[in-house]
């Protein structure tokens, strides 16, 4: 792959990243401004990860139908400008509903489209390097998301601060205007011939699936916990913002680190002891009072969330067949907007009918139940890992 390709794409997934990770902590906040109830901004953050879990799909069948990604990736960054920007307006908690809505669904296409391209134009001997070096766009984005929109909101209030992010999304297309397509030509054919021939996947690899389900379950209760204990302790915008920047700075080194360590000493034993972490994180949430507490919390989940889509894909691979792997990756990535869709629906529920630390203590043995769920899962050597 071509320098300007990776760094288009680079720019591309940045933007995405910075945008949702920024607003992700306030969100929850900005509900509540409009008179959202803890249950009601549960639902809310749940159904926008409907959204991208959708968009996720609805992006691959486009790219396969119309062959035109860059063209996609493009009306992706134009429509997602105005759909921010209107963030800022909305004059009640509906409106906040469909216009977020709208805003993650276009940003999960734009992430969809981006992997695709990197998968597309990636070398096989450079695989590892062009993902890994896409993959620090999402903590990047922690940083750089969580150092801009809470300083903003608290300085000059939340209309500005979604203009100022709105105008970041330029970038999009800006960016894909300067990549390279191409249509992947298949024959009906031939397809027919995939889908006839397609191997199973295995029943112990659909244990991995629960299990990354019920941790992301635990990643996203972290996301909306921080916010919500936070906002009832009085926290502003910017320490609340902030928890998302410390989460970024850790998870920074975490998917090389870690992905190198699994080569030496497998994948099965750092997935579970990444598990715990979960455990952990809710455990500490449960009882955090002041900010480095929640700081420690969101590191925890940063890590954990890193951790868990590193090690999980590259088990997928060990795990299913070559000509499976593209379907098993797409299945184990769905867990983690599946994990944010019951993770922040079922948390603002429990925590309006329960309180935070009932509903945090009992969070916590969701991944005990996954590690469980791993036992079963075969422990594939490094090389007997896909090429």
């Amino acid at each position: 792959m071509s320098k300007k390709q990776l760094t288009g794409l680079f720019i591309c997934g940045l933007a995405i990243w910075t945008l949702g990770n920024g607003l992700l902590p306030l969100l929850p906040v900005y509900a509540k401004q409009l008179g959202a109830k803890s249950a009601a901004t549960g639902y809310y953050m749940s159904f926008t990860y409907i959204a991208i879990a959708a968009s996720t799909v609805a992006a691959g069948w486009l790219s396969d139908k119309l062959q035109r990604r860059k063209m996609l990736l493009m009306l992706v960054g134009v429509l997602i400008i105005p759909s921010t920007l209107l963030l800022g307006q909305v004059p009640s908690f509906g409106y906040l509903i469909v216009l977020t809505a709208v805003t993650w669904f276009l940003g999960g296409m734009g992430l969809t489209l981006v992997s695709i391209l990197a998968g597309m134009f990636a070398q096989k001997t450079e695989r590892g390097k062009v993902f890994g070096t896409l993959a620090l766009t999402g903590a990047l984005g922690s940083l750089i998301g969580g150092l801009t929109t809470g300083p903003l909101a608290d300085r000059y209030g939340y209309p500005t601060m979604f203009t100022v992010m709105a105008t970041g999304m330029v970038l999009v297309p800006l960016a894909a205007l300067f990549l390279e397509d191409r249509p992947a030509i298949q024959t009906q054919a031939g397809q027919a011939s995939v889908l006839q021939n397609r191997p199973e996947l295995g029943n112990k690899f659909f244990l991995l699936i629960i299990a990354s389900t019920l941790v992301g379950i635990v990643n996203f209760s972290g996301i909306l916990g921080i916010s919500l204990a936070m906002l009832g302790q009085s926290f502003g915008a910017t320490a609340i913002a902030s928890t998302m920047v410390v989460g970024g700075a850790i998870a920074l080194p975490i998917p090389p680190i870690v992905g190198r360590l699994s080569d030496r000493i497998g994948r099965k034993r750092l997935l579970a002891l990444s598990y715990l972490m979960g455990s952990l994180l809710l455990l500490i949430l449960a009882r955090s009072i002041s900010i480095w507490h929640f700081w420690l919390v969101s590191a925890l989940r940063s890590a954990l969330f890193y951790a868990n889509n590193g090690l999980g894909q590259a088990m997928v691979t060990d795990l299913v067949s070559k000509e499976s792997l593209g379907r098993g990756i797409a299945l184990f990535n769905a867990t983690a907007w599946i994990g944010g869709i019951l993770g922040f629906g079922t948390t603002g529920y429990a925590i309006q009918n329960l309180g935070l630390v009932s509903t945090f203590i009992m969070g916590s043995f969701l991944p005990l139940i996954a590690i469980l769920l791993l036992i079963p899962v075969p422990k594939a050597k490094p090389a007997e890992a896909l090429a």
